[in-house]
């Protein structure tokens, strides 16, 4: 089910585009580690689009409310709820809006499932960049785009719930 929220889908065809100029600019080099930085870069701006778009999915459901002075607190209390996003933290924000939400979320996104480890990886891939540096990356991009392609479920059923 495509996003039927335009900033979304516009971020995700970027993050798509990206992904296939990358396998290109990464086959014409020699040395392999142009494509690993690549894919941890683009891993980094994956999370980033995660993070916002999983914010956004939220700031819209609280503003369907049509008072903005409550809509403006929920979304003050939810800031930076998604910063390295995992399934618990998005399940519990939803168990704040409606228990019945965050239950159909668990009930689709079972804790070592596929959607599910890709988000956890895409987490793992930044830190372990933050803290254990560059130096021996082994990342492909084909990686990466796959761990985009699982994630996307995530945002497409959140959305869903939330509207």
């Amino acid at each position: 089910m495509p996003m039927r929220n335009a900033e979304i889908s516009a971020k995700l065809v970027d993050i798509g585009t990206l992904l296939k100029d990358s396998k290109v600019w990464a086959a014409t080099q020699p040395d392999s580690s142009l494509g690993a930085h690549l894919a941890t870069y683009i891993d980094i701006y994956i999370l980033g689009v995660l993070e916002e778009s999983i914010e956004l999915l939220f700031r819209e459901r609280a503003y369907l409310i049509k008072v903005d002075c409550i809509a403006d607190y929920i979304c003050q209390a939810i800031k930076h709820s998604f910063k390295n996003p995992k399934r618990h933290s998005i399940g519990e924000t939803l168990k704040m809006f409606n228990p019945d939400f965050s239950n159909a979320f668990y009930t689709k996104f079972a804790p070592n499932c596929s959607e599910i480890e890709a988000l956890d990886s895409i987490n793992a891939i930044k830190q372990n960049l933050a803290h254990m540096g560059a130096y021996d990356l082994k990342l492909t991009l084909e990686d990466v785009e796959d761990y985009f392609n699982r994630v996307i479920p995530v945002l497409e059923v959140l959305e869903s719930i939330l509207s």
